[in-house]
This record gives structure tokens, sequence and C-alpha cells, in this order.
């Protein structure tokens, strides 16, 4: 009896044996076997898996599921049949690659900028004066026979501080060099100068000192008719007068820069490029002759009859369009936190001028609007200096700050295009343009921030 139990132990011992080495998992050190890949039959493309997708068998059924056009496997991972190619070679070509790239390498700069512009200086708003060595001081003069003081304005008094403006720049490093392009605009500049011209003393009204625009006489400072001297005209205005100014500046720029073969310490780039300036100003003047000390008391004279306050215009209008090309040089010292940094760039261009002047009412009442216009080239060099520092905060990130000079020649301001003359009452007003250049300096700081896209 206890024989056969023992051989019965030992049968079943050996089955659970037997039936434990076929389901046994490979032994450590082993690499499991792969999953199951099928192609679709005859690639047909409605046949799921196709071209290398798994097909996934579930244990409970032995089946492999091959029909499925997405599911979750016993992985977890969701998987979803795609078209063969979705077109334009979409996946993996060169186009794609070299957008990418370009995406990655690209950077933008934004800057604060906070410039002076050059005045118009101690410009003198009037012809000379016989006889009178700086008519911007109070010299004698004469009305209706009777002595009088006058002076004539300058735009001195103008000045053009703290302009805001933005400026953008975009780069593109490639194995040559760098492509970079920028522009900038400022807001518009102005500046005015509004005096009252005080009564004179009761007892001596001809120390009043009133205003004046002095004109030549038929384009000579004295002028002689019929024997006799003609002196300089002299537009008086005895109760006030205005003077102000507006520029405004905006442009381009874009350079290639060249690559150095060093990326630290002391770096040298050679650039070359072309740039783009336009600059437009208006002056104004405006002189009010109250016409009541001057005119003769009989209201019978037509000539005399009008006592309404004369209100005269002068204004002059000047805009310039500088197209240059350029180059220059670049020189850092660039270490892992912060880059020193001096650009000297020169432009050689050409200034497509316009410049118009324009009167109203100069002498009377009856004066009509008179336009004169001038248009034409000159040459502009153009002198661009910056140094400037950036602070890398982050590898695609550095905030910099630097200071600018622009200086450029060959612009015409409208101060300067005014031609001051008088043909005699008979004529129409012959204040007209006559275009002058100077030169004219841009400065200011400079504080942005730049961001590479990696």
């Amino acid at each position: 009896m206890r024989s056969r139990f023992a051989v019965c132990v030992l049968g079943v011992w050996g089955l659970l044996v037997a039936a434990s080495a076929t389901t046994q998992a490979q032994p450590p050190g082993t690499v499991p076997s792969p999953r199951i890949y099928t192609p679709g039959a005859n690639n047909d493309p409605n046949s799921w898996p196709i071209l290398g997708v798994p097909a996934y068998s579930y244990p409970d059924d032995g089946h492999i599921y091959t029909n499925q056009q997405y599911g979750i496997g016993p992985d977890g991972i969701t998987t979803e049949r795609l078209p063969a190619d979705k077109g334009w070679h979409y996946e993996d070509n060169p186009g794609d690659r070299f957008v990418s790239m370009v995406a990655k390498s690209t950077w933008l700069r934004l800057e604060y900028l906070n410039f002076n512009f050059q005045d118009p200086g101690n410009t003198l708003l009037g012809s000379p004066v016989g006889g009178v060595v700086d008519p911007s001081k109070p010299f004698q003069t004469t009305v209706d026979g009777q002595p009088a003081t006058a002076r004539v304005p300058t735009t001195e008094q103008l000045h053009f501080r703290n302009i805001q403006g933005l400026r953008g720049t975009v780069g593109l490093p490639t194995n040559v060099g760098t492509f970079e392009a920028n522009f900038f605009s400022f807001q518009r500049a102005h500046s005015d100068y509004y005096q009252e011209i005080p009564d004179g003393p009761v007892l001596n009204p001809s120390a009043q000192i009133q205003l004046a625009t002095s004109t030549l006489t038929n384009g000579k400072v004295t002028d002689v008719v019929n024997g006799n001297v003609v002196p300089t005209n002299i537009f008086l205005y005895d109760k006030s007068f205005q003077v102000f100014q507006n520029s405004s500046l905006f442009g381009a720029e874009a350079n290639w820069i060249s690559k150095s073969q060093y990326e630290d310490g002391f770096v040298t780039h050679a650039l070359a490029g072309f740039r783009y300036l336009d600059i437009h100003e208006s002056l104004g003047q405006r002189g009010v002759f109250d016409q009541q000390g001057a005119l003769s008391p009989d209201p019978t004279d037509p000539a005399t009859s009008d006592r309404t306050p004369l209100v005269s215009s002068i204004d002059s209008d000047s805009n310039n369009r500088v197209y240059a090309p350029q180059l220059g040089m670049r020189f850092e010292y660039v270490t892992p936190w912060i880059t020193l940094g001096f650009e000297p760039k020169v432009a050689f261009g050409i200034n497509k001028y316009n410049a118009s002047v324009s009167t109203f009412r100069l002498r009377s009442q009856g004066d009509a609007f008179v336009q004169t216009q001038e248009s034409g080239t000159r040459f502009s060099p153009v002198g661009d200096f910056s140094v400037y520092s950036k602070l890398h905060l982050r590898e695609n990130f550095s905030i910099n700050v630097g200071y600018q000079i622009v200086v450029a020649g060959g612009i015409s301001r409208p101060a300067n295009n005014i031609y001051y003359n008088d043909n005699g009452a008979a004529n129409p007003a012959a204040i007209v343009v006559d275009p002058s250049f100077n030169r004219m300096v841009w400065q200011g700081l400079t504080l942005g921030g730049e961001l590479k896209f990696r």
C-alpha cells in the first residue's frame, strides 16, 4: 500500500516538474525574443500592421490581430496607422532640415533708444541787414519815419533732447558668416519758442524792441533805385512771434558679418552692407503785427481801413532719403559672462532730397500763398560709431547697453533753406527755397535684450 502511494506521489511530482520546465522564463542574461512583426498581405494598405508595424498577440486566444487601424498594445502604448506619405516628402528632406536649422539658430534683439538730435543752431531767421553787424541783437530802424528798435530772431532756442525710439534686429548665423538686418524709428521731435512783445514805455515808445523778418531788396543788402539808396526791408512784429520745428527719423540696415575662427577672447569681424536713412524736418514762423500804431487814423483810406492783426507765415520743409552702401569692423572681447564691443562703420551714399518754402500774408492781408520747391541728389557720407556691452544671463538670453553716434553729411535742413528776399510790393512775395547742405548728428543710449533660438 505504501509503495503504491509512493509511486503515485513520484508520478505527480514528475508531471509538475515537466510542466514547470516548459513555462520557465529564460535564464538571466539572455535577450528576450522580439515581438511579432508582420507585413500586410500583398502590401494591402487596408491591412494593419504594414511595413514593420508591430502586431500584438494576446495569450488568451493565441490570435494575432492584424486588421486594427489603431489601439492600445499590451505595453500601454497607443499606436495609430499613418499613410505611407504625407505629401511633399514631409518626413525628412533637405528643405525641412534647412528650415529647422534656420529656426534654431536665429536670434532677435529689441532695443530702446534715447537720443539727442543736433539742433538747428543759431541760424538767423532773416537776411543780413545793411550797416548792422549782428541783426539778432537790437538795432535802430524806422517805422513810418519814426525811430524804432528791432531785432531778427534765430533758432537758438530750439533743442531736441531725449528723443525716444525703438530698434529691432534679426540675425541668422551661417557657416560663412552672419546676416543681420534691423529697422529703427524715433518718435517725432518737436521744439518751439514763443515770445510776446511787451509794450514800450509811454514816454519813449521807440524803446520797444520788436521782432522782425529782414529781407534783401532785389537780391541785395542795399539797392539804389532812381538814385536813392533803398535799405534792407524789415517786416516788423509788434505783438508776438513764434518759431517751431518738427523732426522725424527712421531707417533700416542690412549687413553681412564675416565669421571668425575664434569664439572667445578678442574677436574681430569685417562687415559690409547697406543702410537707408529718412530725415524729415519742417520749420514754421508765425509773426503778428497788430497794425494799430503805424496805420493812418483815417477810416476812409482803403489802404489803412483794415485794422485786423496781420499774421504772417513762413514755412520751410525738407525731406532727406539717404541710400548708402557701407563697410565696417566689429571688435569684441568675449567671455562666457560678458561681451564688450566696438563697431565703427562708414557709408558713402546718395541723398535724394526735396525742399520747399512757402509764405502767406507776408506783407499785408492781400499777399497770397506762394510756394517754391526744389529736389535733387547730393553726396552724403555717413559715419556710425557704437560701443556696447552684453551681459549673458542665460545660454540663450543677454541684455545689452551701449552708446551710438551717427554723423551724416550733405543733409538739407529747413532753417538753412530759406532765401529772404523782396522784389517790391507790386510783385509776389520773394522768400523762396534755396537748399543748402550741412552736417547732422544723432547720438544717444541704447538698452535692450537679445534672445537666441536654440
